[in-house]
């Protein structure tokens, strides 16, 4: 039984970091479209999209969780986190969601 707590844990911990490495690139997005409102005149608000921040931190939260589930399979003890799986799961936020976005945009109708 505690296995099963402690893969949640890990599950839930993962989907944390894949958020928080979201953020980071929500961060750098926003910074970017500022410096391209500005150029054309416009406000940030005007071209912000909360829709496409929340599905973005949703696709985040789904990232993360299965960047969990992997290393789950893969720790024989779930307890000694190293800083490097830590660091993994904040990469998997940023980068995989940025995957998962870029392939959405591309592949459905009407992007």
């Amino acid at each position: 039984m505690n296995d099963v707590w402690g893969v949640l844990g890990y599950v839930l911990l993962a989907s944390f970091l894949g958020v928080v490495g979201q953020l980071i690139r929500v961060v750098a997005g926003l910074k970017k479209e500022n410096d391209q409102a500005g150029a054309l005149g416009q406000t940030l608000a005007s071209r912000f999209s909360a829709q496409q921040l929340w599905t973005s931190l949703g696709i985040s939260v789904a990232v993360g969780a299965i960047a969990g589930v992997l290393a789950a399979l893969q720790v024989t003890d779930l307890h000694k986190m190293t800083t490097s799986t830590l660091l993994g799961f904040l990469g998997a936020g940023y980068s995989g969601t940025d995957f998962i976005e870029a392939f959405m945009k591309k592949s459905l109708p009407g992007n």
